[in-house]
This record gives C-alpha cells, structure tokens and sequence, in this order.
C-alpha cells in the first residue's frame, strides 16, 4: 500500500511538473516580448519620448498642463509625477515623471511605484532640511 502511494505521489509530482512547463514558458515569452516591462521592473524606470500626442521634450510647462492636466505631485525642485500612465504596446505602467529646465520640458521617463516613493520620501525630507547659521 505504501508503494501505491509513494508511485501516486510520484506521479502527481510528474503531471503537476508538465503541466507547469507550458505555463513556464508561456511567462518567459511574455517577459521575453515585452523588454519596455522588463526594463521598467529591473530598472525601475524607463525613458519616454512622448505623453500622448503633445507632450514631448521642449514643451512649455503650459503646454503640459493644457495637455495633461494638474500633476498628482510636485517635487521641491519643480518636477512634476502624473499617476496612471502606461506605455504604448506594452504592459508597463506606472508614474510619468516630468522634469523641466527653463520653463520646457527636459526629460520625461515612467517610473515604478518602488521609485515614485523614493522620489516622494527625498522630496518630504528636502521640505524639511533648515540651514542655521
């Protein structure tokens, strides 16, 4: 009887393993289909050419506003985060980080949510450095 089970367990051991290939591969394909993901959960943020149609480097900070609204945050050195974006024909999403230098945009990139709260922690504790003399 102990061999009956000790084979049953085996073989259930054996079908649940084949039966996790197909699906093993399947999310490696993904990954490996989608680099724009990959890259956003290694790195944590990617380079973005452009927010929507009319948003891109070079943009005034109006502009920007006119296009995509208010921002959710605002960091103390005058960058903005916009939550919900996602990246065309990919299933990267995340905080879109403008950055501006001049009055125009500089660089926009995605950011992971592990970045957004680092960026949001810094900025807290920038609000509340005190220089004295």
């Amino acid at each position: 009887m102990k061999t009956i089970v000790i084979s049953s367990l085996r073989t259930a051991a054996l079908v649940s393993a084949l039966l996790l290939v197909p699906a093993l591969a399947v999310a490696k394909d993904t990954v490996a289909s989608d680099p724009t993901a990959q890259l956003l959960a290694t790195a944590g943020t990617v380079p973005v050419k452009a927010a929507g149609p009319y948003v891109e480097v070079g943009s005034y900070r109006i502009h920007v506003s006119a296009h995509l609204g208010q921002p959710s945050a605002v960091l103390a050195d005058g960058t903005w985060l916009y939550h919900g974006f996602t990246a065309v024909e990919s299933d990267a999403g995340g905080t879109l980080v403008v950055r501006f230098e001049h009055g125009q945009v500089s660089q926009l990139s995605l950011v992971s949510p592990t970045v957004e709260t680092a960026m949001l922690t810094n900025n807290a504790r920038a609000k509340t450095l005190v220089a004295a003399k």
